[in-house]
C-alpha cells in the first residue's frame, strides 16, 4: 500500500463526560483557592492578631477593686471572670510571657521543702538550675490563668522530688509583681509525654506543676495541680518564709 493510500488517523476529541471532570476540577481548585485566600488565611490572622493581644484585655493584678467590705480578697478569683478569660484549647503567647525574666516569679511549696525563684523556659539547660516557667505559661492572675512550671525529680537539684506525695490541703505559694497568689492543691495527674492538656489553661485561675514520671525517665509526665484561693500584697501576707513555715506542720509527709 502506497503512502498515499494509507488511512488517515482520527483526530481525538473530547467525550463530554471528560469535559465534565476537567471542569469539575478546576472548580474544586477554585474553591479551595477561595478557602485558602479569602477564608482561612484571614481567621489565622484574627487568630494570631488575638493571641498576640490578649494581654490588652486582661487587667493586671493592680487593676482589681475588691469590695471595700469585704474584709479580704475572695473577689480576686471571681470578679470578672466571665469578662476577662484566657482560651482554653490552644496555646498561646502573651506580651507578659515574653517580657518575663528569670527570677521575677517566685515558687513556694511546703510540701516539697522548696522556696525558690523561677526561671524563663522549661530547656534541660535551664531546669538543669532550678524550676523553669513554660514558654506558653501565663502568669498569675484572676480569670483562667494556668502558671505552668517544670523542674526534675532525680537528677540536679531534683526540686520536685517528692511531687508525687501532695495531699489534700497542701499549699503553692506563687509571688510575682508584689503579690502572694495562694492555691490549694486539687489533683496529680500522669499524662504521656505528648499529652499537653494539663498545660492548657482551664476553669479557674490555676497552677500546675510537672516533672518526669517514673523518677529518672521520660516515659509520662506527672502533674500536679493547684486551684487558686486567693491574692493579697506580700507585705500583708508577711514574707515567703512566713508563708512557708505555717503551713509546714499540716502538709510535712
Amino acid at each position: 500500500m502506497s503512502e498515499l493510500e494509507q488511512p488517515k488517523k482520527k483526530k481525538r476529541r473530547f467525550s463530554a463526560r471528560a469535559l465534565l471532570s476537567v471542569l469539575l476540577v478546576l472548580a474544586g481548585l477554585g474553591l479551595l483557592a477561595y478557602y485558602v485566600t479569602v477564608d482561612w488565611v484571614p481567621k489565622w490572622k484574627q487568630q494570631i492578631a488575638y493571641r498576640n493581644a490578649l494581654d490588652l484585655s486582661i487587667p493586671t493584678v493592680e487593676d482589681l477593686s475588691l469590695p471595700a467590705d469585704s474584709g479580704s480578697d475572695s473577689g480576686f478569683v471571681q470578679d470578672n471572670y466571665d469578662r476577662y478569660t484566657y482560651p482554653t484549647d490552644h496555646f498561646f503567647l502573651t506580651d507578659q510571657r515574653k517580657a518575663y525574666k528569670s527570677g521575677q516569679l517566685r515558687l513556694i511549696v511546703p510540701r516539697l521543702a522548696l522556696d525558690c525563684e523561677v526561671r524563663s523556659g522549661t530547656a534541660d539547660s535551664v531546669i538543669k538550675y532550678g524550676p523553669g516557667l513554660y514558654k506558653y505559661s501565663a502568669l498569675p492572675s484572676y480569670g483562667n490563668p494556668n502558671v505552668c512550671i517544670a523542674a526534675h525529680r532525680g537528677v540536679y537539684g531534683a526540686e520536685f522530688y517528692n511531687i508525687d506525695k501532695f495531699a489534700d490541703g497542701d499549699l503553692i505559694f506563687l509571688e510575682y509583681n508584689g503579690y502572694r497568689f495562694t492555691y490549694e492543691y486539687v489533683e496529680t495527674v500522669v499524662v504521656h509525654p505528648d499529652d499537653w492538656s494539663m498545660l492548657y489553661c482551664t476553669d479557674y485561675s490555676a497552677v500546675t506543676l510537672t516533672s518526669c514520671h517514673p523518677m529518672d525517665t521520660s516515659a509520662d509526665r506527672m502533674c500536679v495541680r493547684g486551684k487558686l484561693l486567693k491574692a493579697e500584697p506580700i507585705e500583708s501576707a508577711g514574707g515567703s518564709s512566713n508563708a512557708a513555715g505555717s503551713n509546714a506542720a499540716s502538709t510535712a509527709p
